[in-house]
């Protein structure tokens, strides 16, 4: 993971450009996603000054790869990515050399279609006096833009800045800045061909061709054949006999089956592709083996459905000495006078953590408690949680935002010896986009009430997976990478997304009234989770973040513009 900085100044003096910008204040933002290195390059490009920055968190190869990566021919490459290709590097090497090699060969456009993983990048072509910048096919790792008359900055993550208006870089294509013409393509991907950005008064965006990534070249449905639904008609109102006559069926099994096989791909490639110590240990310790033994996993853990499955299938994967830490998340309700932090999401992660220590009683599973009082709330989110959330600014990213960043802090009591602890692992497991791809969503049960028609639910789930790069992705990455540590999606996994796109609707979910939330619901998660052995978590019905945590008011409406940032 790295924090990644471009700042180019028309017929500038950059030092004294980066002086009013105030980029220290940047730079220090930058550093808590990439503690381990920072590297800066200063050059003059045509009538541009230009500023490349690149901090970096140690999570790939025996050694740091300090960016920003340059060559015998000027090009320059800023990459804050993970390359989860087979075979892409091998164990001991970091994929950030191989990209660039890629791209000076190959050209940016294709070596980005063919990779599976998040990224966010910079690139400059010296041959073509040329930036290209852009994020993957989902969107899963911040990238910010500002655009005036006579700068563009490109980061990671920016803060609040009065003099410069910063947007998300849209995850729906590849941009190239000329340079010399002041011109922006733009190459689409080619799920993403009807669209294009708005140009600005000071750099002209001009629409190129698209660009096909090699798995996910659509997020329409494709699949025409429904799933009958006699099979979902039951006479009992057993959850175990309806599973159970539901992963008997033979077009059923297969499915559950795949789908556990893709996913328990992904967080594979997930947890083991990082070091082998510890953030505490990889500094004192010059060889990464002997390892050490402490944790290196954490996983956003609510206890729900989605958090459950990902830490039962972890364990598969994590050497069995390793404990897993599990951040489990609550705040203080302030209309109450007593600090009571018993939340919906504090009682499921307390009944789904019985569920893996009898499946799993070998692992040490670390329960973390962490309670945040209402008083560091509000203290945080004004003096420092605000910067990552913007530019976004609604009710709903004040709350999930908050919500990620305590939790992937990783500080907290020990449910075991009631002993603060704060996490030393550097990766930790999200479940986000498993509600988009399999209809999760309250809206997706109202659209179905509504319409009753499969076409326009899929619709719906689609236009869900297209946006959520923009409606949630960035803002997560900015919140977790905050502290050092590396957010991964497995849910997201490229393969596992082109295969649940590849299912008719009826296939992921089943949302007519005659199945109760909490079963139709998400139905092939819950199936792949009862299969797993997971008998109380499979039943559990979807309940947001911010309501499990208690940190959200249900009076308010979460797109409004929220006054607390």
């Amino acid at each position: 993971m790295c924090g990644i900085f471009l700042y180019l100044v028309k017929n500038g003096d950059q030092q004294t450009d980066d002086s009013k910008l105030n980029v220290d204040s940047i730079h220090e933002l930058l550093s808590n996603r990439g503690p381990d290195s920072r590297h800066e390059l200063k050059l003059n490009i045509c009538d541009w000054s230009a500023h490349f920055v690149g901090h970096v968190l140690h999570t790939q190869g025996q050694s740091i790869c300090r960016q920003p990566l340059t060559n015998e021919n000027g090009h320059i490459l800023l990459w804050n990515g993970d390359v989860f290709n087979d075979s892409y590097v091998t164990e001991d090497e970091c994929d950030t050399t191989e990209v660039f090699k890629n791209m000076n060969r190959d050209g940016v456009l294709h070596t980005v279609s063919e990779l599976t993983g998040p990224f966010a990048f910079i690139y400059y072509n010296s041959d073509e006096q040329s930036v290209w910048f852009g994020r993957d096919v989902i969107g899963r790792h911040s990238l910010l833009w500002s655009v005036t008359a006579d700068s563009i900055l490109i980061t990671s993550v920016a803060g609040v800045k009065r003099d410069f208006k910063f947007t998300e870089v849209p995850s729906k294509g590849i941009f190239k800045l000329n340079l010399e013409t002041q011109s922006l393509d733009f190459h689409p991907w080619s799920h993403s061909e009807d669209f294009c950005p708005q140009s600005s008064e000071n750099v002209p965006i001009i629409k190129k061709t698209s660009v096909r990534h090699f798995l996910i070249d659509s997020f329409a449905n494709k699949d025409t054949n429904p799933q009958d639904v006699e099979a979902y008609t039951v006479s009992t109102n057993k959850n175990d006999e309806f599973y159970a006559r539901l992963l008997a069926n033979s077009e059923v099994l297969p499915r559950v089956e795949k789908f556990i096989d893709i996913l328990s791909k992904s967080i594979k490639v997930r947890t083991e592709k990082q070091p082998k110590v510890c953030k505490l240990c990889i500094n004192t310790r010059k060889e990464f083996w002997p390892r050490c033994n402490h944790s290196k996993l954490g996983i956003l853990f609510s206890g729900g459905l989605d958090s459950t499955v990902l830490a039962l299938l972890a364990d598969k994967f994590v050497p069995p000495e390793d404990p897993i830490d599990l951040f489990n998340v609550a705040f203080q309700n302030p209309t109450k006078s007593t600090v009571n932090f018993s939340v919906p999401d504090r009682e499921t992660g307390l009944s789904s953590l019985k569920e893996l220590q009898s499946l799993c009683p070998k692992r040490t599973w670390n329960f973390v408690k962490i309670d945040v009082p209402f008083t560091e709330l509000m203290i945080t989110r004004v003096n420092h949680i605000s910067d990552l959330i913007h530019p976004l600014d609604t009710v709903l990213d004040d709350s999930l935002g908050c919500a990620v960043w305590f939790a992937a802090r990783g500080s907290g009591v020990l449910l075991r010896d009631n002993e603060f602890y704060t996490s030393p692992a550097r990766v930790v497991l999200l479940g986000m986009g498993v509600d988009e791809l399999l209809g999760g969503y309250t809206r997706h049960r109202t659209e179905w009430r509504r319409s009753q028609s499969w076409e326009q639910l899929g619709d719906t789930l689609a236009t869900d997976v297209a946006r959520i790069g923009h409606r949630n992705l960035g803002r997560d990455n900015r919140v977790v990478c905050d502290h050092g540590r590396q957010p991964r999606t497995p849910y997201l996994d490229e393969r596992l997304v082109a295969y649940v796109l590849s299912l008719h609707p009826s296939k992921r979910c089943y949302l007519s009234d005659t199945l109760p939330v909490g079963v139709g619901d998400k139905l092939l998660l819950r199936l792949v989770a009862w299969k797993l052995g997971l008998r109380n978590c499979a039943t559990l019905p979807k309940r947001a973040m911010q309501f499990g945590s208690r940190i959200a008011n249900s009076k308010e409406k979460g797109s409004q513009v929220c006054d607390r940032l």
